[in-house]
């Protein structure tokens, strides 16, 4: 769609808007100031020790989390650091070493064709929309037995992102379990949750085109357990959850493998933290819902996941995603009709002196059958982090599909944790 020169007036102006508010945002926040965060309090350090840029990971931050949020190498620090101690076998955690918050907010939002007025797509421009807050509770209860919940609120509503127990180190690195609400893809180097930028599309199409009682995606959480062990360049991992809800209606499980091979996050080297994997994923779906009552029908779905995480020098961070699926009836129809569709998700991230430029690319491809929507989107984005835990960024969205009416986006946005 080709902008009229109205039109182009109107974008020229909202981003000059947004560029004038984003400047004076960042002249108006003092630079000085240490992190907040759980973590960051009980063990007395800067949030990027487990960070690059919240919250995305470094390689660190991952063996932190595989040794269920225990310091690797502390002996005891599953069982005292941090804690009071009320006996000899009772070690009660402060409150401000296991709960923290994240906070995402759109303070100035362009979207092209963002609503429809007497029929006819309009450009938008909006202010203020608070997107989400996140509360959790994350930590050792006793030596290798913790616990990460997700809270997050939205305008619609709240959920439970991520519910889960770790029993970690059960015979050494080689045995760990999480058990609860959880993610096949945690333990991939693309996990698509503490991610260098926005969700993967490719990664969130769920199975039978959402229609079904157990429809998922690949990355959200599900009522499941996980098997995972690590040792040298390798982790390994396998799990089943219940589909969506606990209360597993169809009574049908789904199961997930998967492997990384990675530089060891303890290696000296500008390449530590770099992996590559493989994730499997088996499910059947059902319909009995809404959308498809007939309990009877049914879809018989896989999805093949290749990732990779390049990281080199502190500075530079690439993940680059390619998932290929397959739905046996993705439309849960009496007729079922085979649907295969693949996608990619490639982000790019440089950090330099509180800087953080990002750039996403996103491809879905949906085959002979249009039952997918395509995606072909870039979605850059600048950040300047004020502080460990507070950060401001100029994001946009380009829409190269081609089809429909254009889609971009222009906005700014404020996100912090504490």
């Amino acid at each position: 769609m080709l902008y009229s020169p109205r039109k182009f007036g109107e974008l020229h102006n909202y981003l000059a808007g947004a560029l004038i508010f984003t400047f004076f945002v960042f002249l108006g926040i003092p630079e000085t100031a240490d992190a907040v965060s759980q973590f960051s309090r009980k063990y007395k350090v800067e949030c990027s020790t487990c960070h690059t840029v919240f919250p995305r990971l470094n390689a660190f931050g991952e063996e932190f989390m595989f040794n269920g949020f225990q310091w690797p190498g502390e002996k005891s620090d599953g069982d005292k650091v941090g804690k009071e101690e009320l006996s000899d076998d009772l070690f009660i955690d402060q409150v401000g070493n296991w709960l923290g918050a994240r906070l995402s907010l759109t303070a100035v939002e362009y979207e092209s064709n963002g609503l429809t007025k007497n029929g006819e797509d309009q450009n938008s421009l909006n202010f203020g929309n608070s997107n989400w807050l996140q509360f959790f509770v994350a930590g050792s209860i006793f030596k290798d037995v913790s616990i990460f919940i997700e809270l997050e609120f939205e305008e619609s509503g709240s959920k439970f992102s991520w519910f889960h127990l770790f029993f970690t180190n059960l015979a050494g690195t080689y045995a760990n379990l999480q058990v609860g609400r959880l993610s096949p893809v945690d333990f991939t180097p693309v996990s698509d949750r503490l991610r260098i930028w926005q969700k993967s599309d490719i990664m969130n199409i769920k199975s039978s085109n959402g229609k079904g009682s157990n429809s998922v995606n690949i990355r959200s959480s599900r009522p499941g357990i996980q098997y995972y062990g690590y040792a040298g360049p390798v982790v390994w991992f396998g799990g089943l959850d219940n589909g969506k809800d606990f209360s597993d209606t169809d009574r049908a499980k789904n199961y997930w493998a998967g492997a990384r091979l990675y530089v060891p996050f303890n290696k000296e080297g500008p390449f530590g933290g770099t992996s590559i994997g493989y994730h499997f994923y088996q499910g059947i779906d059902h319909g009995g819902v809404a959308a498809t009552p007939d309990a009877s029908l049914e879809n018989d779905f896989t999805r093949h996941t290749l990732s990779a995480n390049i990281r080199y020098s502190d500075h530079y961070d690439l993940q680059f995603v390619y998932q290929f699926a397959r739905d046996d009836n993705f439309d849960l129809t009496p007729s079922p009709t085979p649907l295969s569709f693949d996608g990619f998700t490639v982000t790019g991230a440089y950090w330099r002196d509180n800087w953080y430029a990002i750039l996403q690319y996103d491809q879905v491809n949906s085959g002979d059958i249009s039952l997918v929507a395509e995606v072909n989107k870039l979605s850059p984005s600048l950040w300047y982090l004020f502080r460990n835990n507070f950060k401001l960024g100029l994001v946009g969205r380009v829409d190269l599909s081609g089809s429909g009416p254009d889609d971009h986006l222009l906005g700014v946005e404020i996100r912090t944790m504490f």
